[in-house]
């Protein structure tokens, strides 16, 4: 069991300095961060309300809404007990954004890229397929958004620009990734916008996949999105032995 020093440093916090959100993301980043092992059992509500001068039924807020995301298991006469990582809800868009935020492993970030290669390139292809003219439009302004003057990129248009494309493909099951897939987005694409190289032919990455999807070239816009990715997973630093591509594959 650990003491509320490892919380507080043994420094007792005033009653309801801190909010259910503050708290909660603090807890969350102290267990994904790995500050707090798996299998780990917390203190009680209130002990844990004490320590960070919250009410319990913050406390309590804050533990069922962790547990729902798979950081912790609660059970009765048991305590809570922290769930290793392959318990945790990684598709739900706070989990993704505080891991990001945290984690360096690059397993962590080869998955990231992983998921978007299987999912973006089908995306830009059925958006070419399936796209009206508002979601082109949409489109369109994201591109002028992320192309401050062709040889810098706004990192947030770059990921409404993706992120628009996706919401183009008109699947209800892809649409569900959203937030998960907003998440990654905007951590690899300012990862990879630190790095990369040549911001100019980016653009004109990005432009031969607008150009494609307004042309309805689903193959093409599949061809150019999967380039922009491994352009991606190059300049996060990742070698193609760390991602499984398709077409590598026998």
């Amino acid at each position: 069991m650990m003491t509320l020093e490892f919380f507080s440093g043994g420094k007792p916090l005033a009653v309801s300095t801190k909010t259910k959100h503050v708290v909660r993301d603090q807890l969350a980043r102290q267990i994904i961060g790995g500050e707090l092992k798996a299998d780990m059992v917390l203190p009680n509500e209130l002990d844990l309300a004490r320590d960070y001068g919250v009410s319990r039924t913050t406390i309590r807020d804050v533990l069922q809404s962790l547990e729902e995301k798979g950081l912790l298991e609660r059970k009765t006469y048991k305590g809570t007990r922290i769930r290793s990582i392959h318990s945790w809800n990684l598709l739900d868009a706070e989990v993704l954004n505080w891991s990001c935020g945290i984690m360096t492993q690059r397993r962590f970030f080869s998955s990231l890229m992983e998921l978007r290669l299987i999912i973006e390139p089908q995306a830009a292809a059925l958006a070419a397929i399936r796209n009206n003219d508002l979601e082109l439009q949409t489109i369109r302004d994201a591109f002028d958004w992320m192309n401050i003057d062709g040889q810098r990129i706004d990192p947030e248009g770059d990921v409404a620009f993706h992120h628009s494309i996706i919401k183009a493909s008109g699947n209800m099951f892809v649409a569900q990734f959203g937030g998960a897939i907003r998440a990654a987005l905007h951590h690899t694409i300012y990862l990879s916008g630190k790095e990369a190289i040549d911001q100019g032919q980016s653009i004109e990455n990005h432009r031969q996949l607008l150009h494609a999807i307004e042309n309805h070239d689903a193959r093409s816009s599949y061809a150019i999105m999967s380039r922009i990715l491994k352009i991606t997973v190059a300049d996060l630093g990742l070698s193609e032995s760390e991602i499984i591509l398709a077409d590598c594959l026998p």
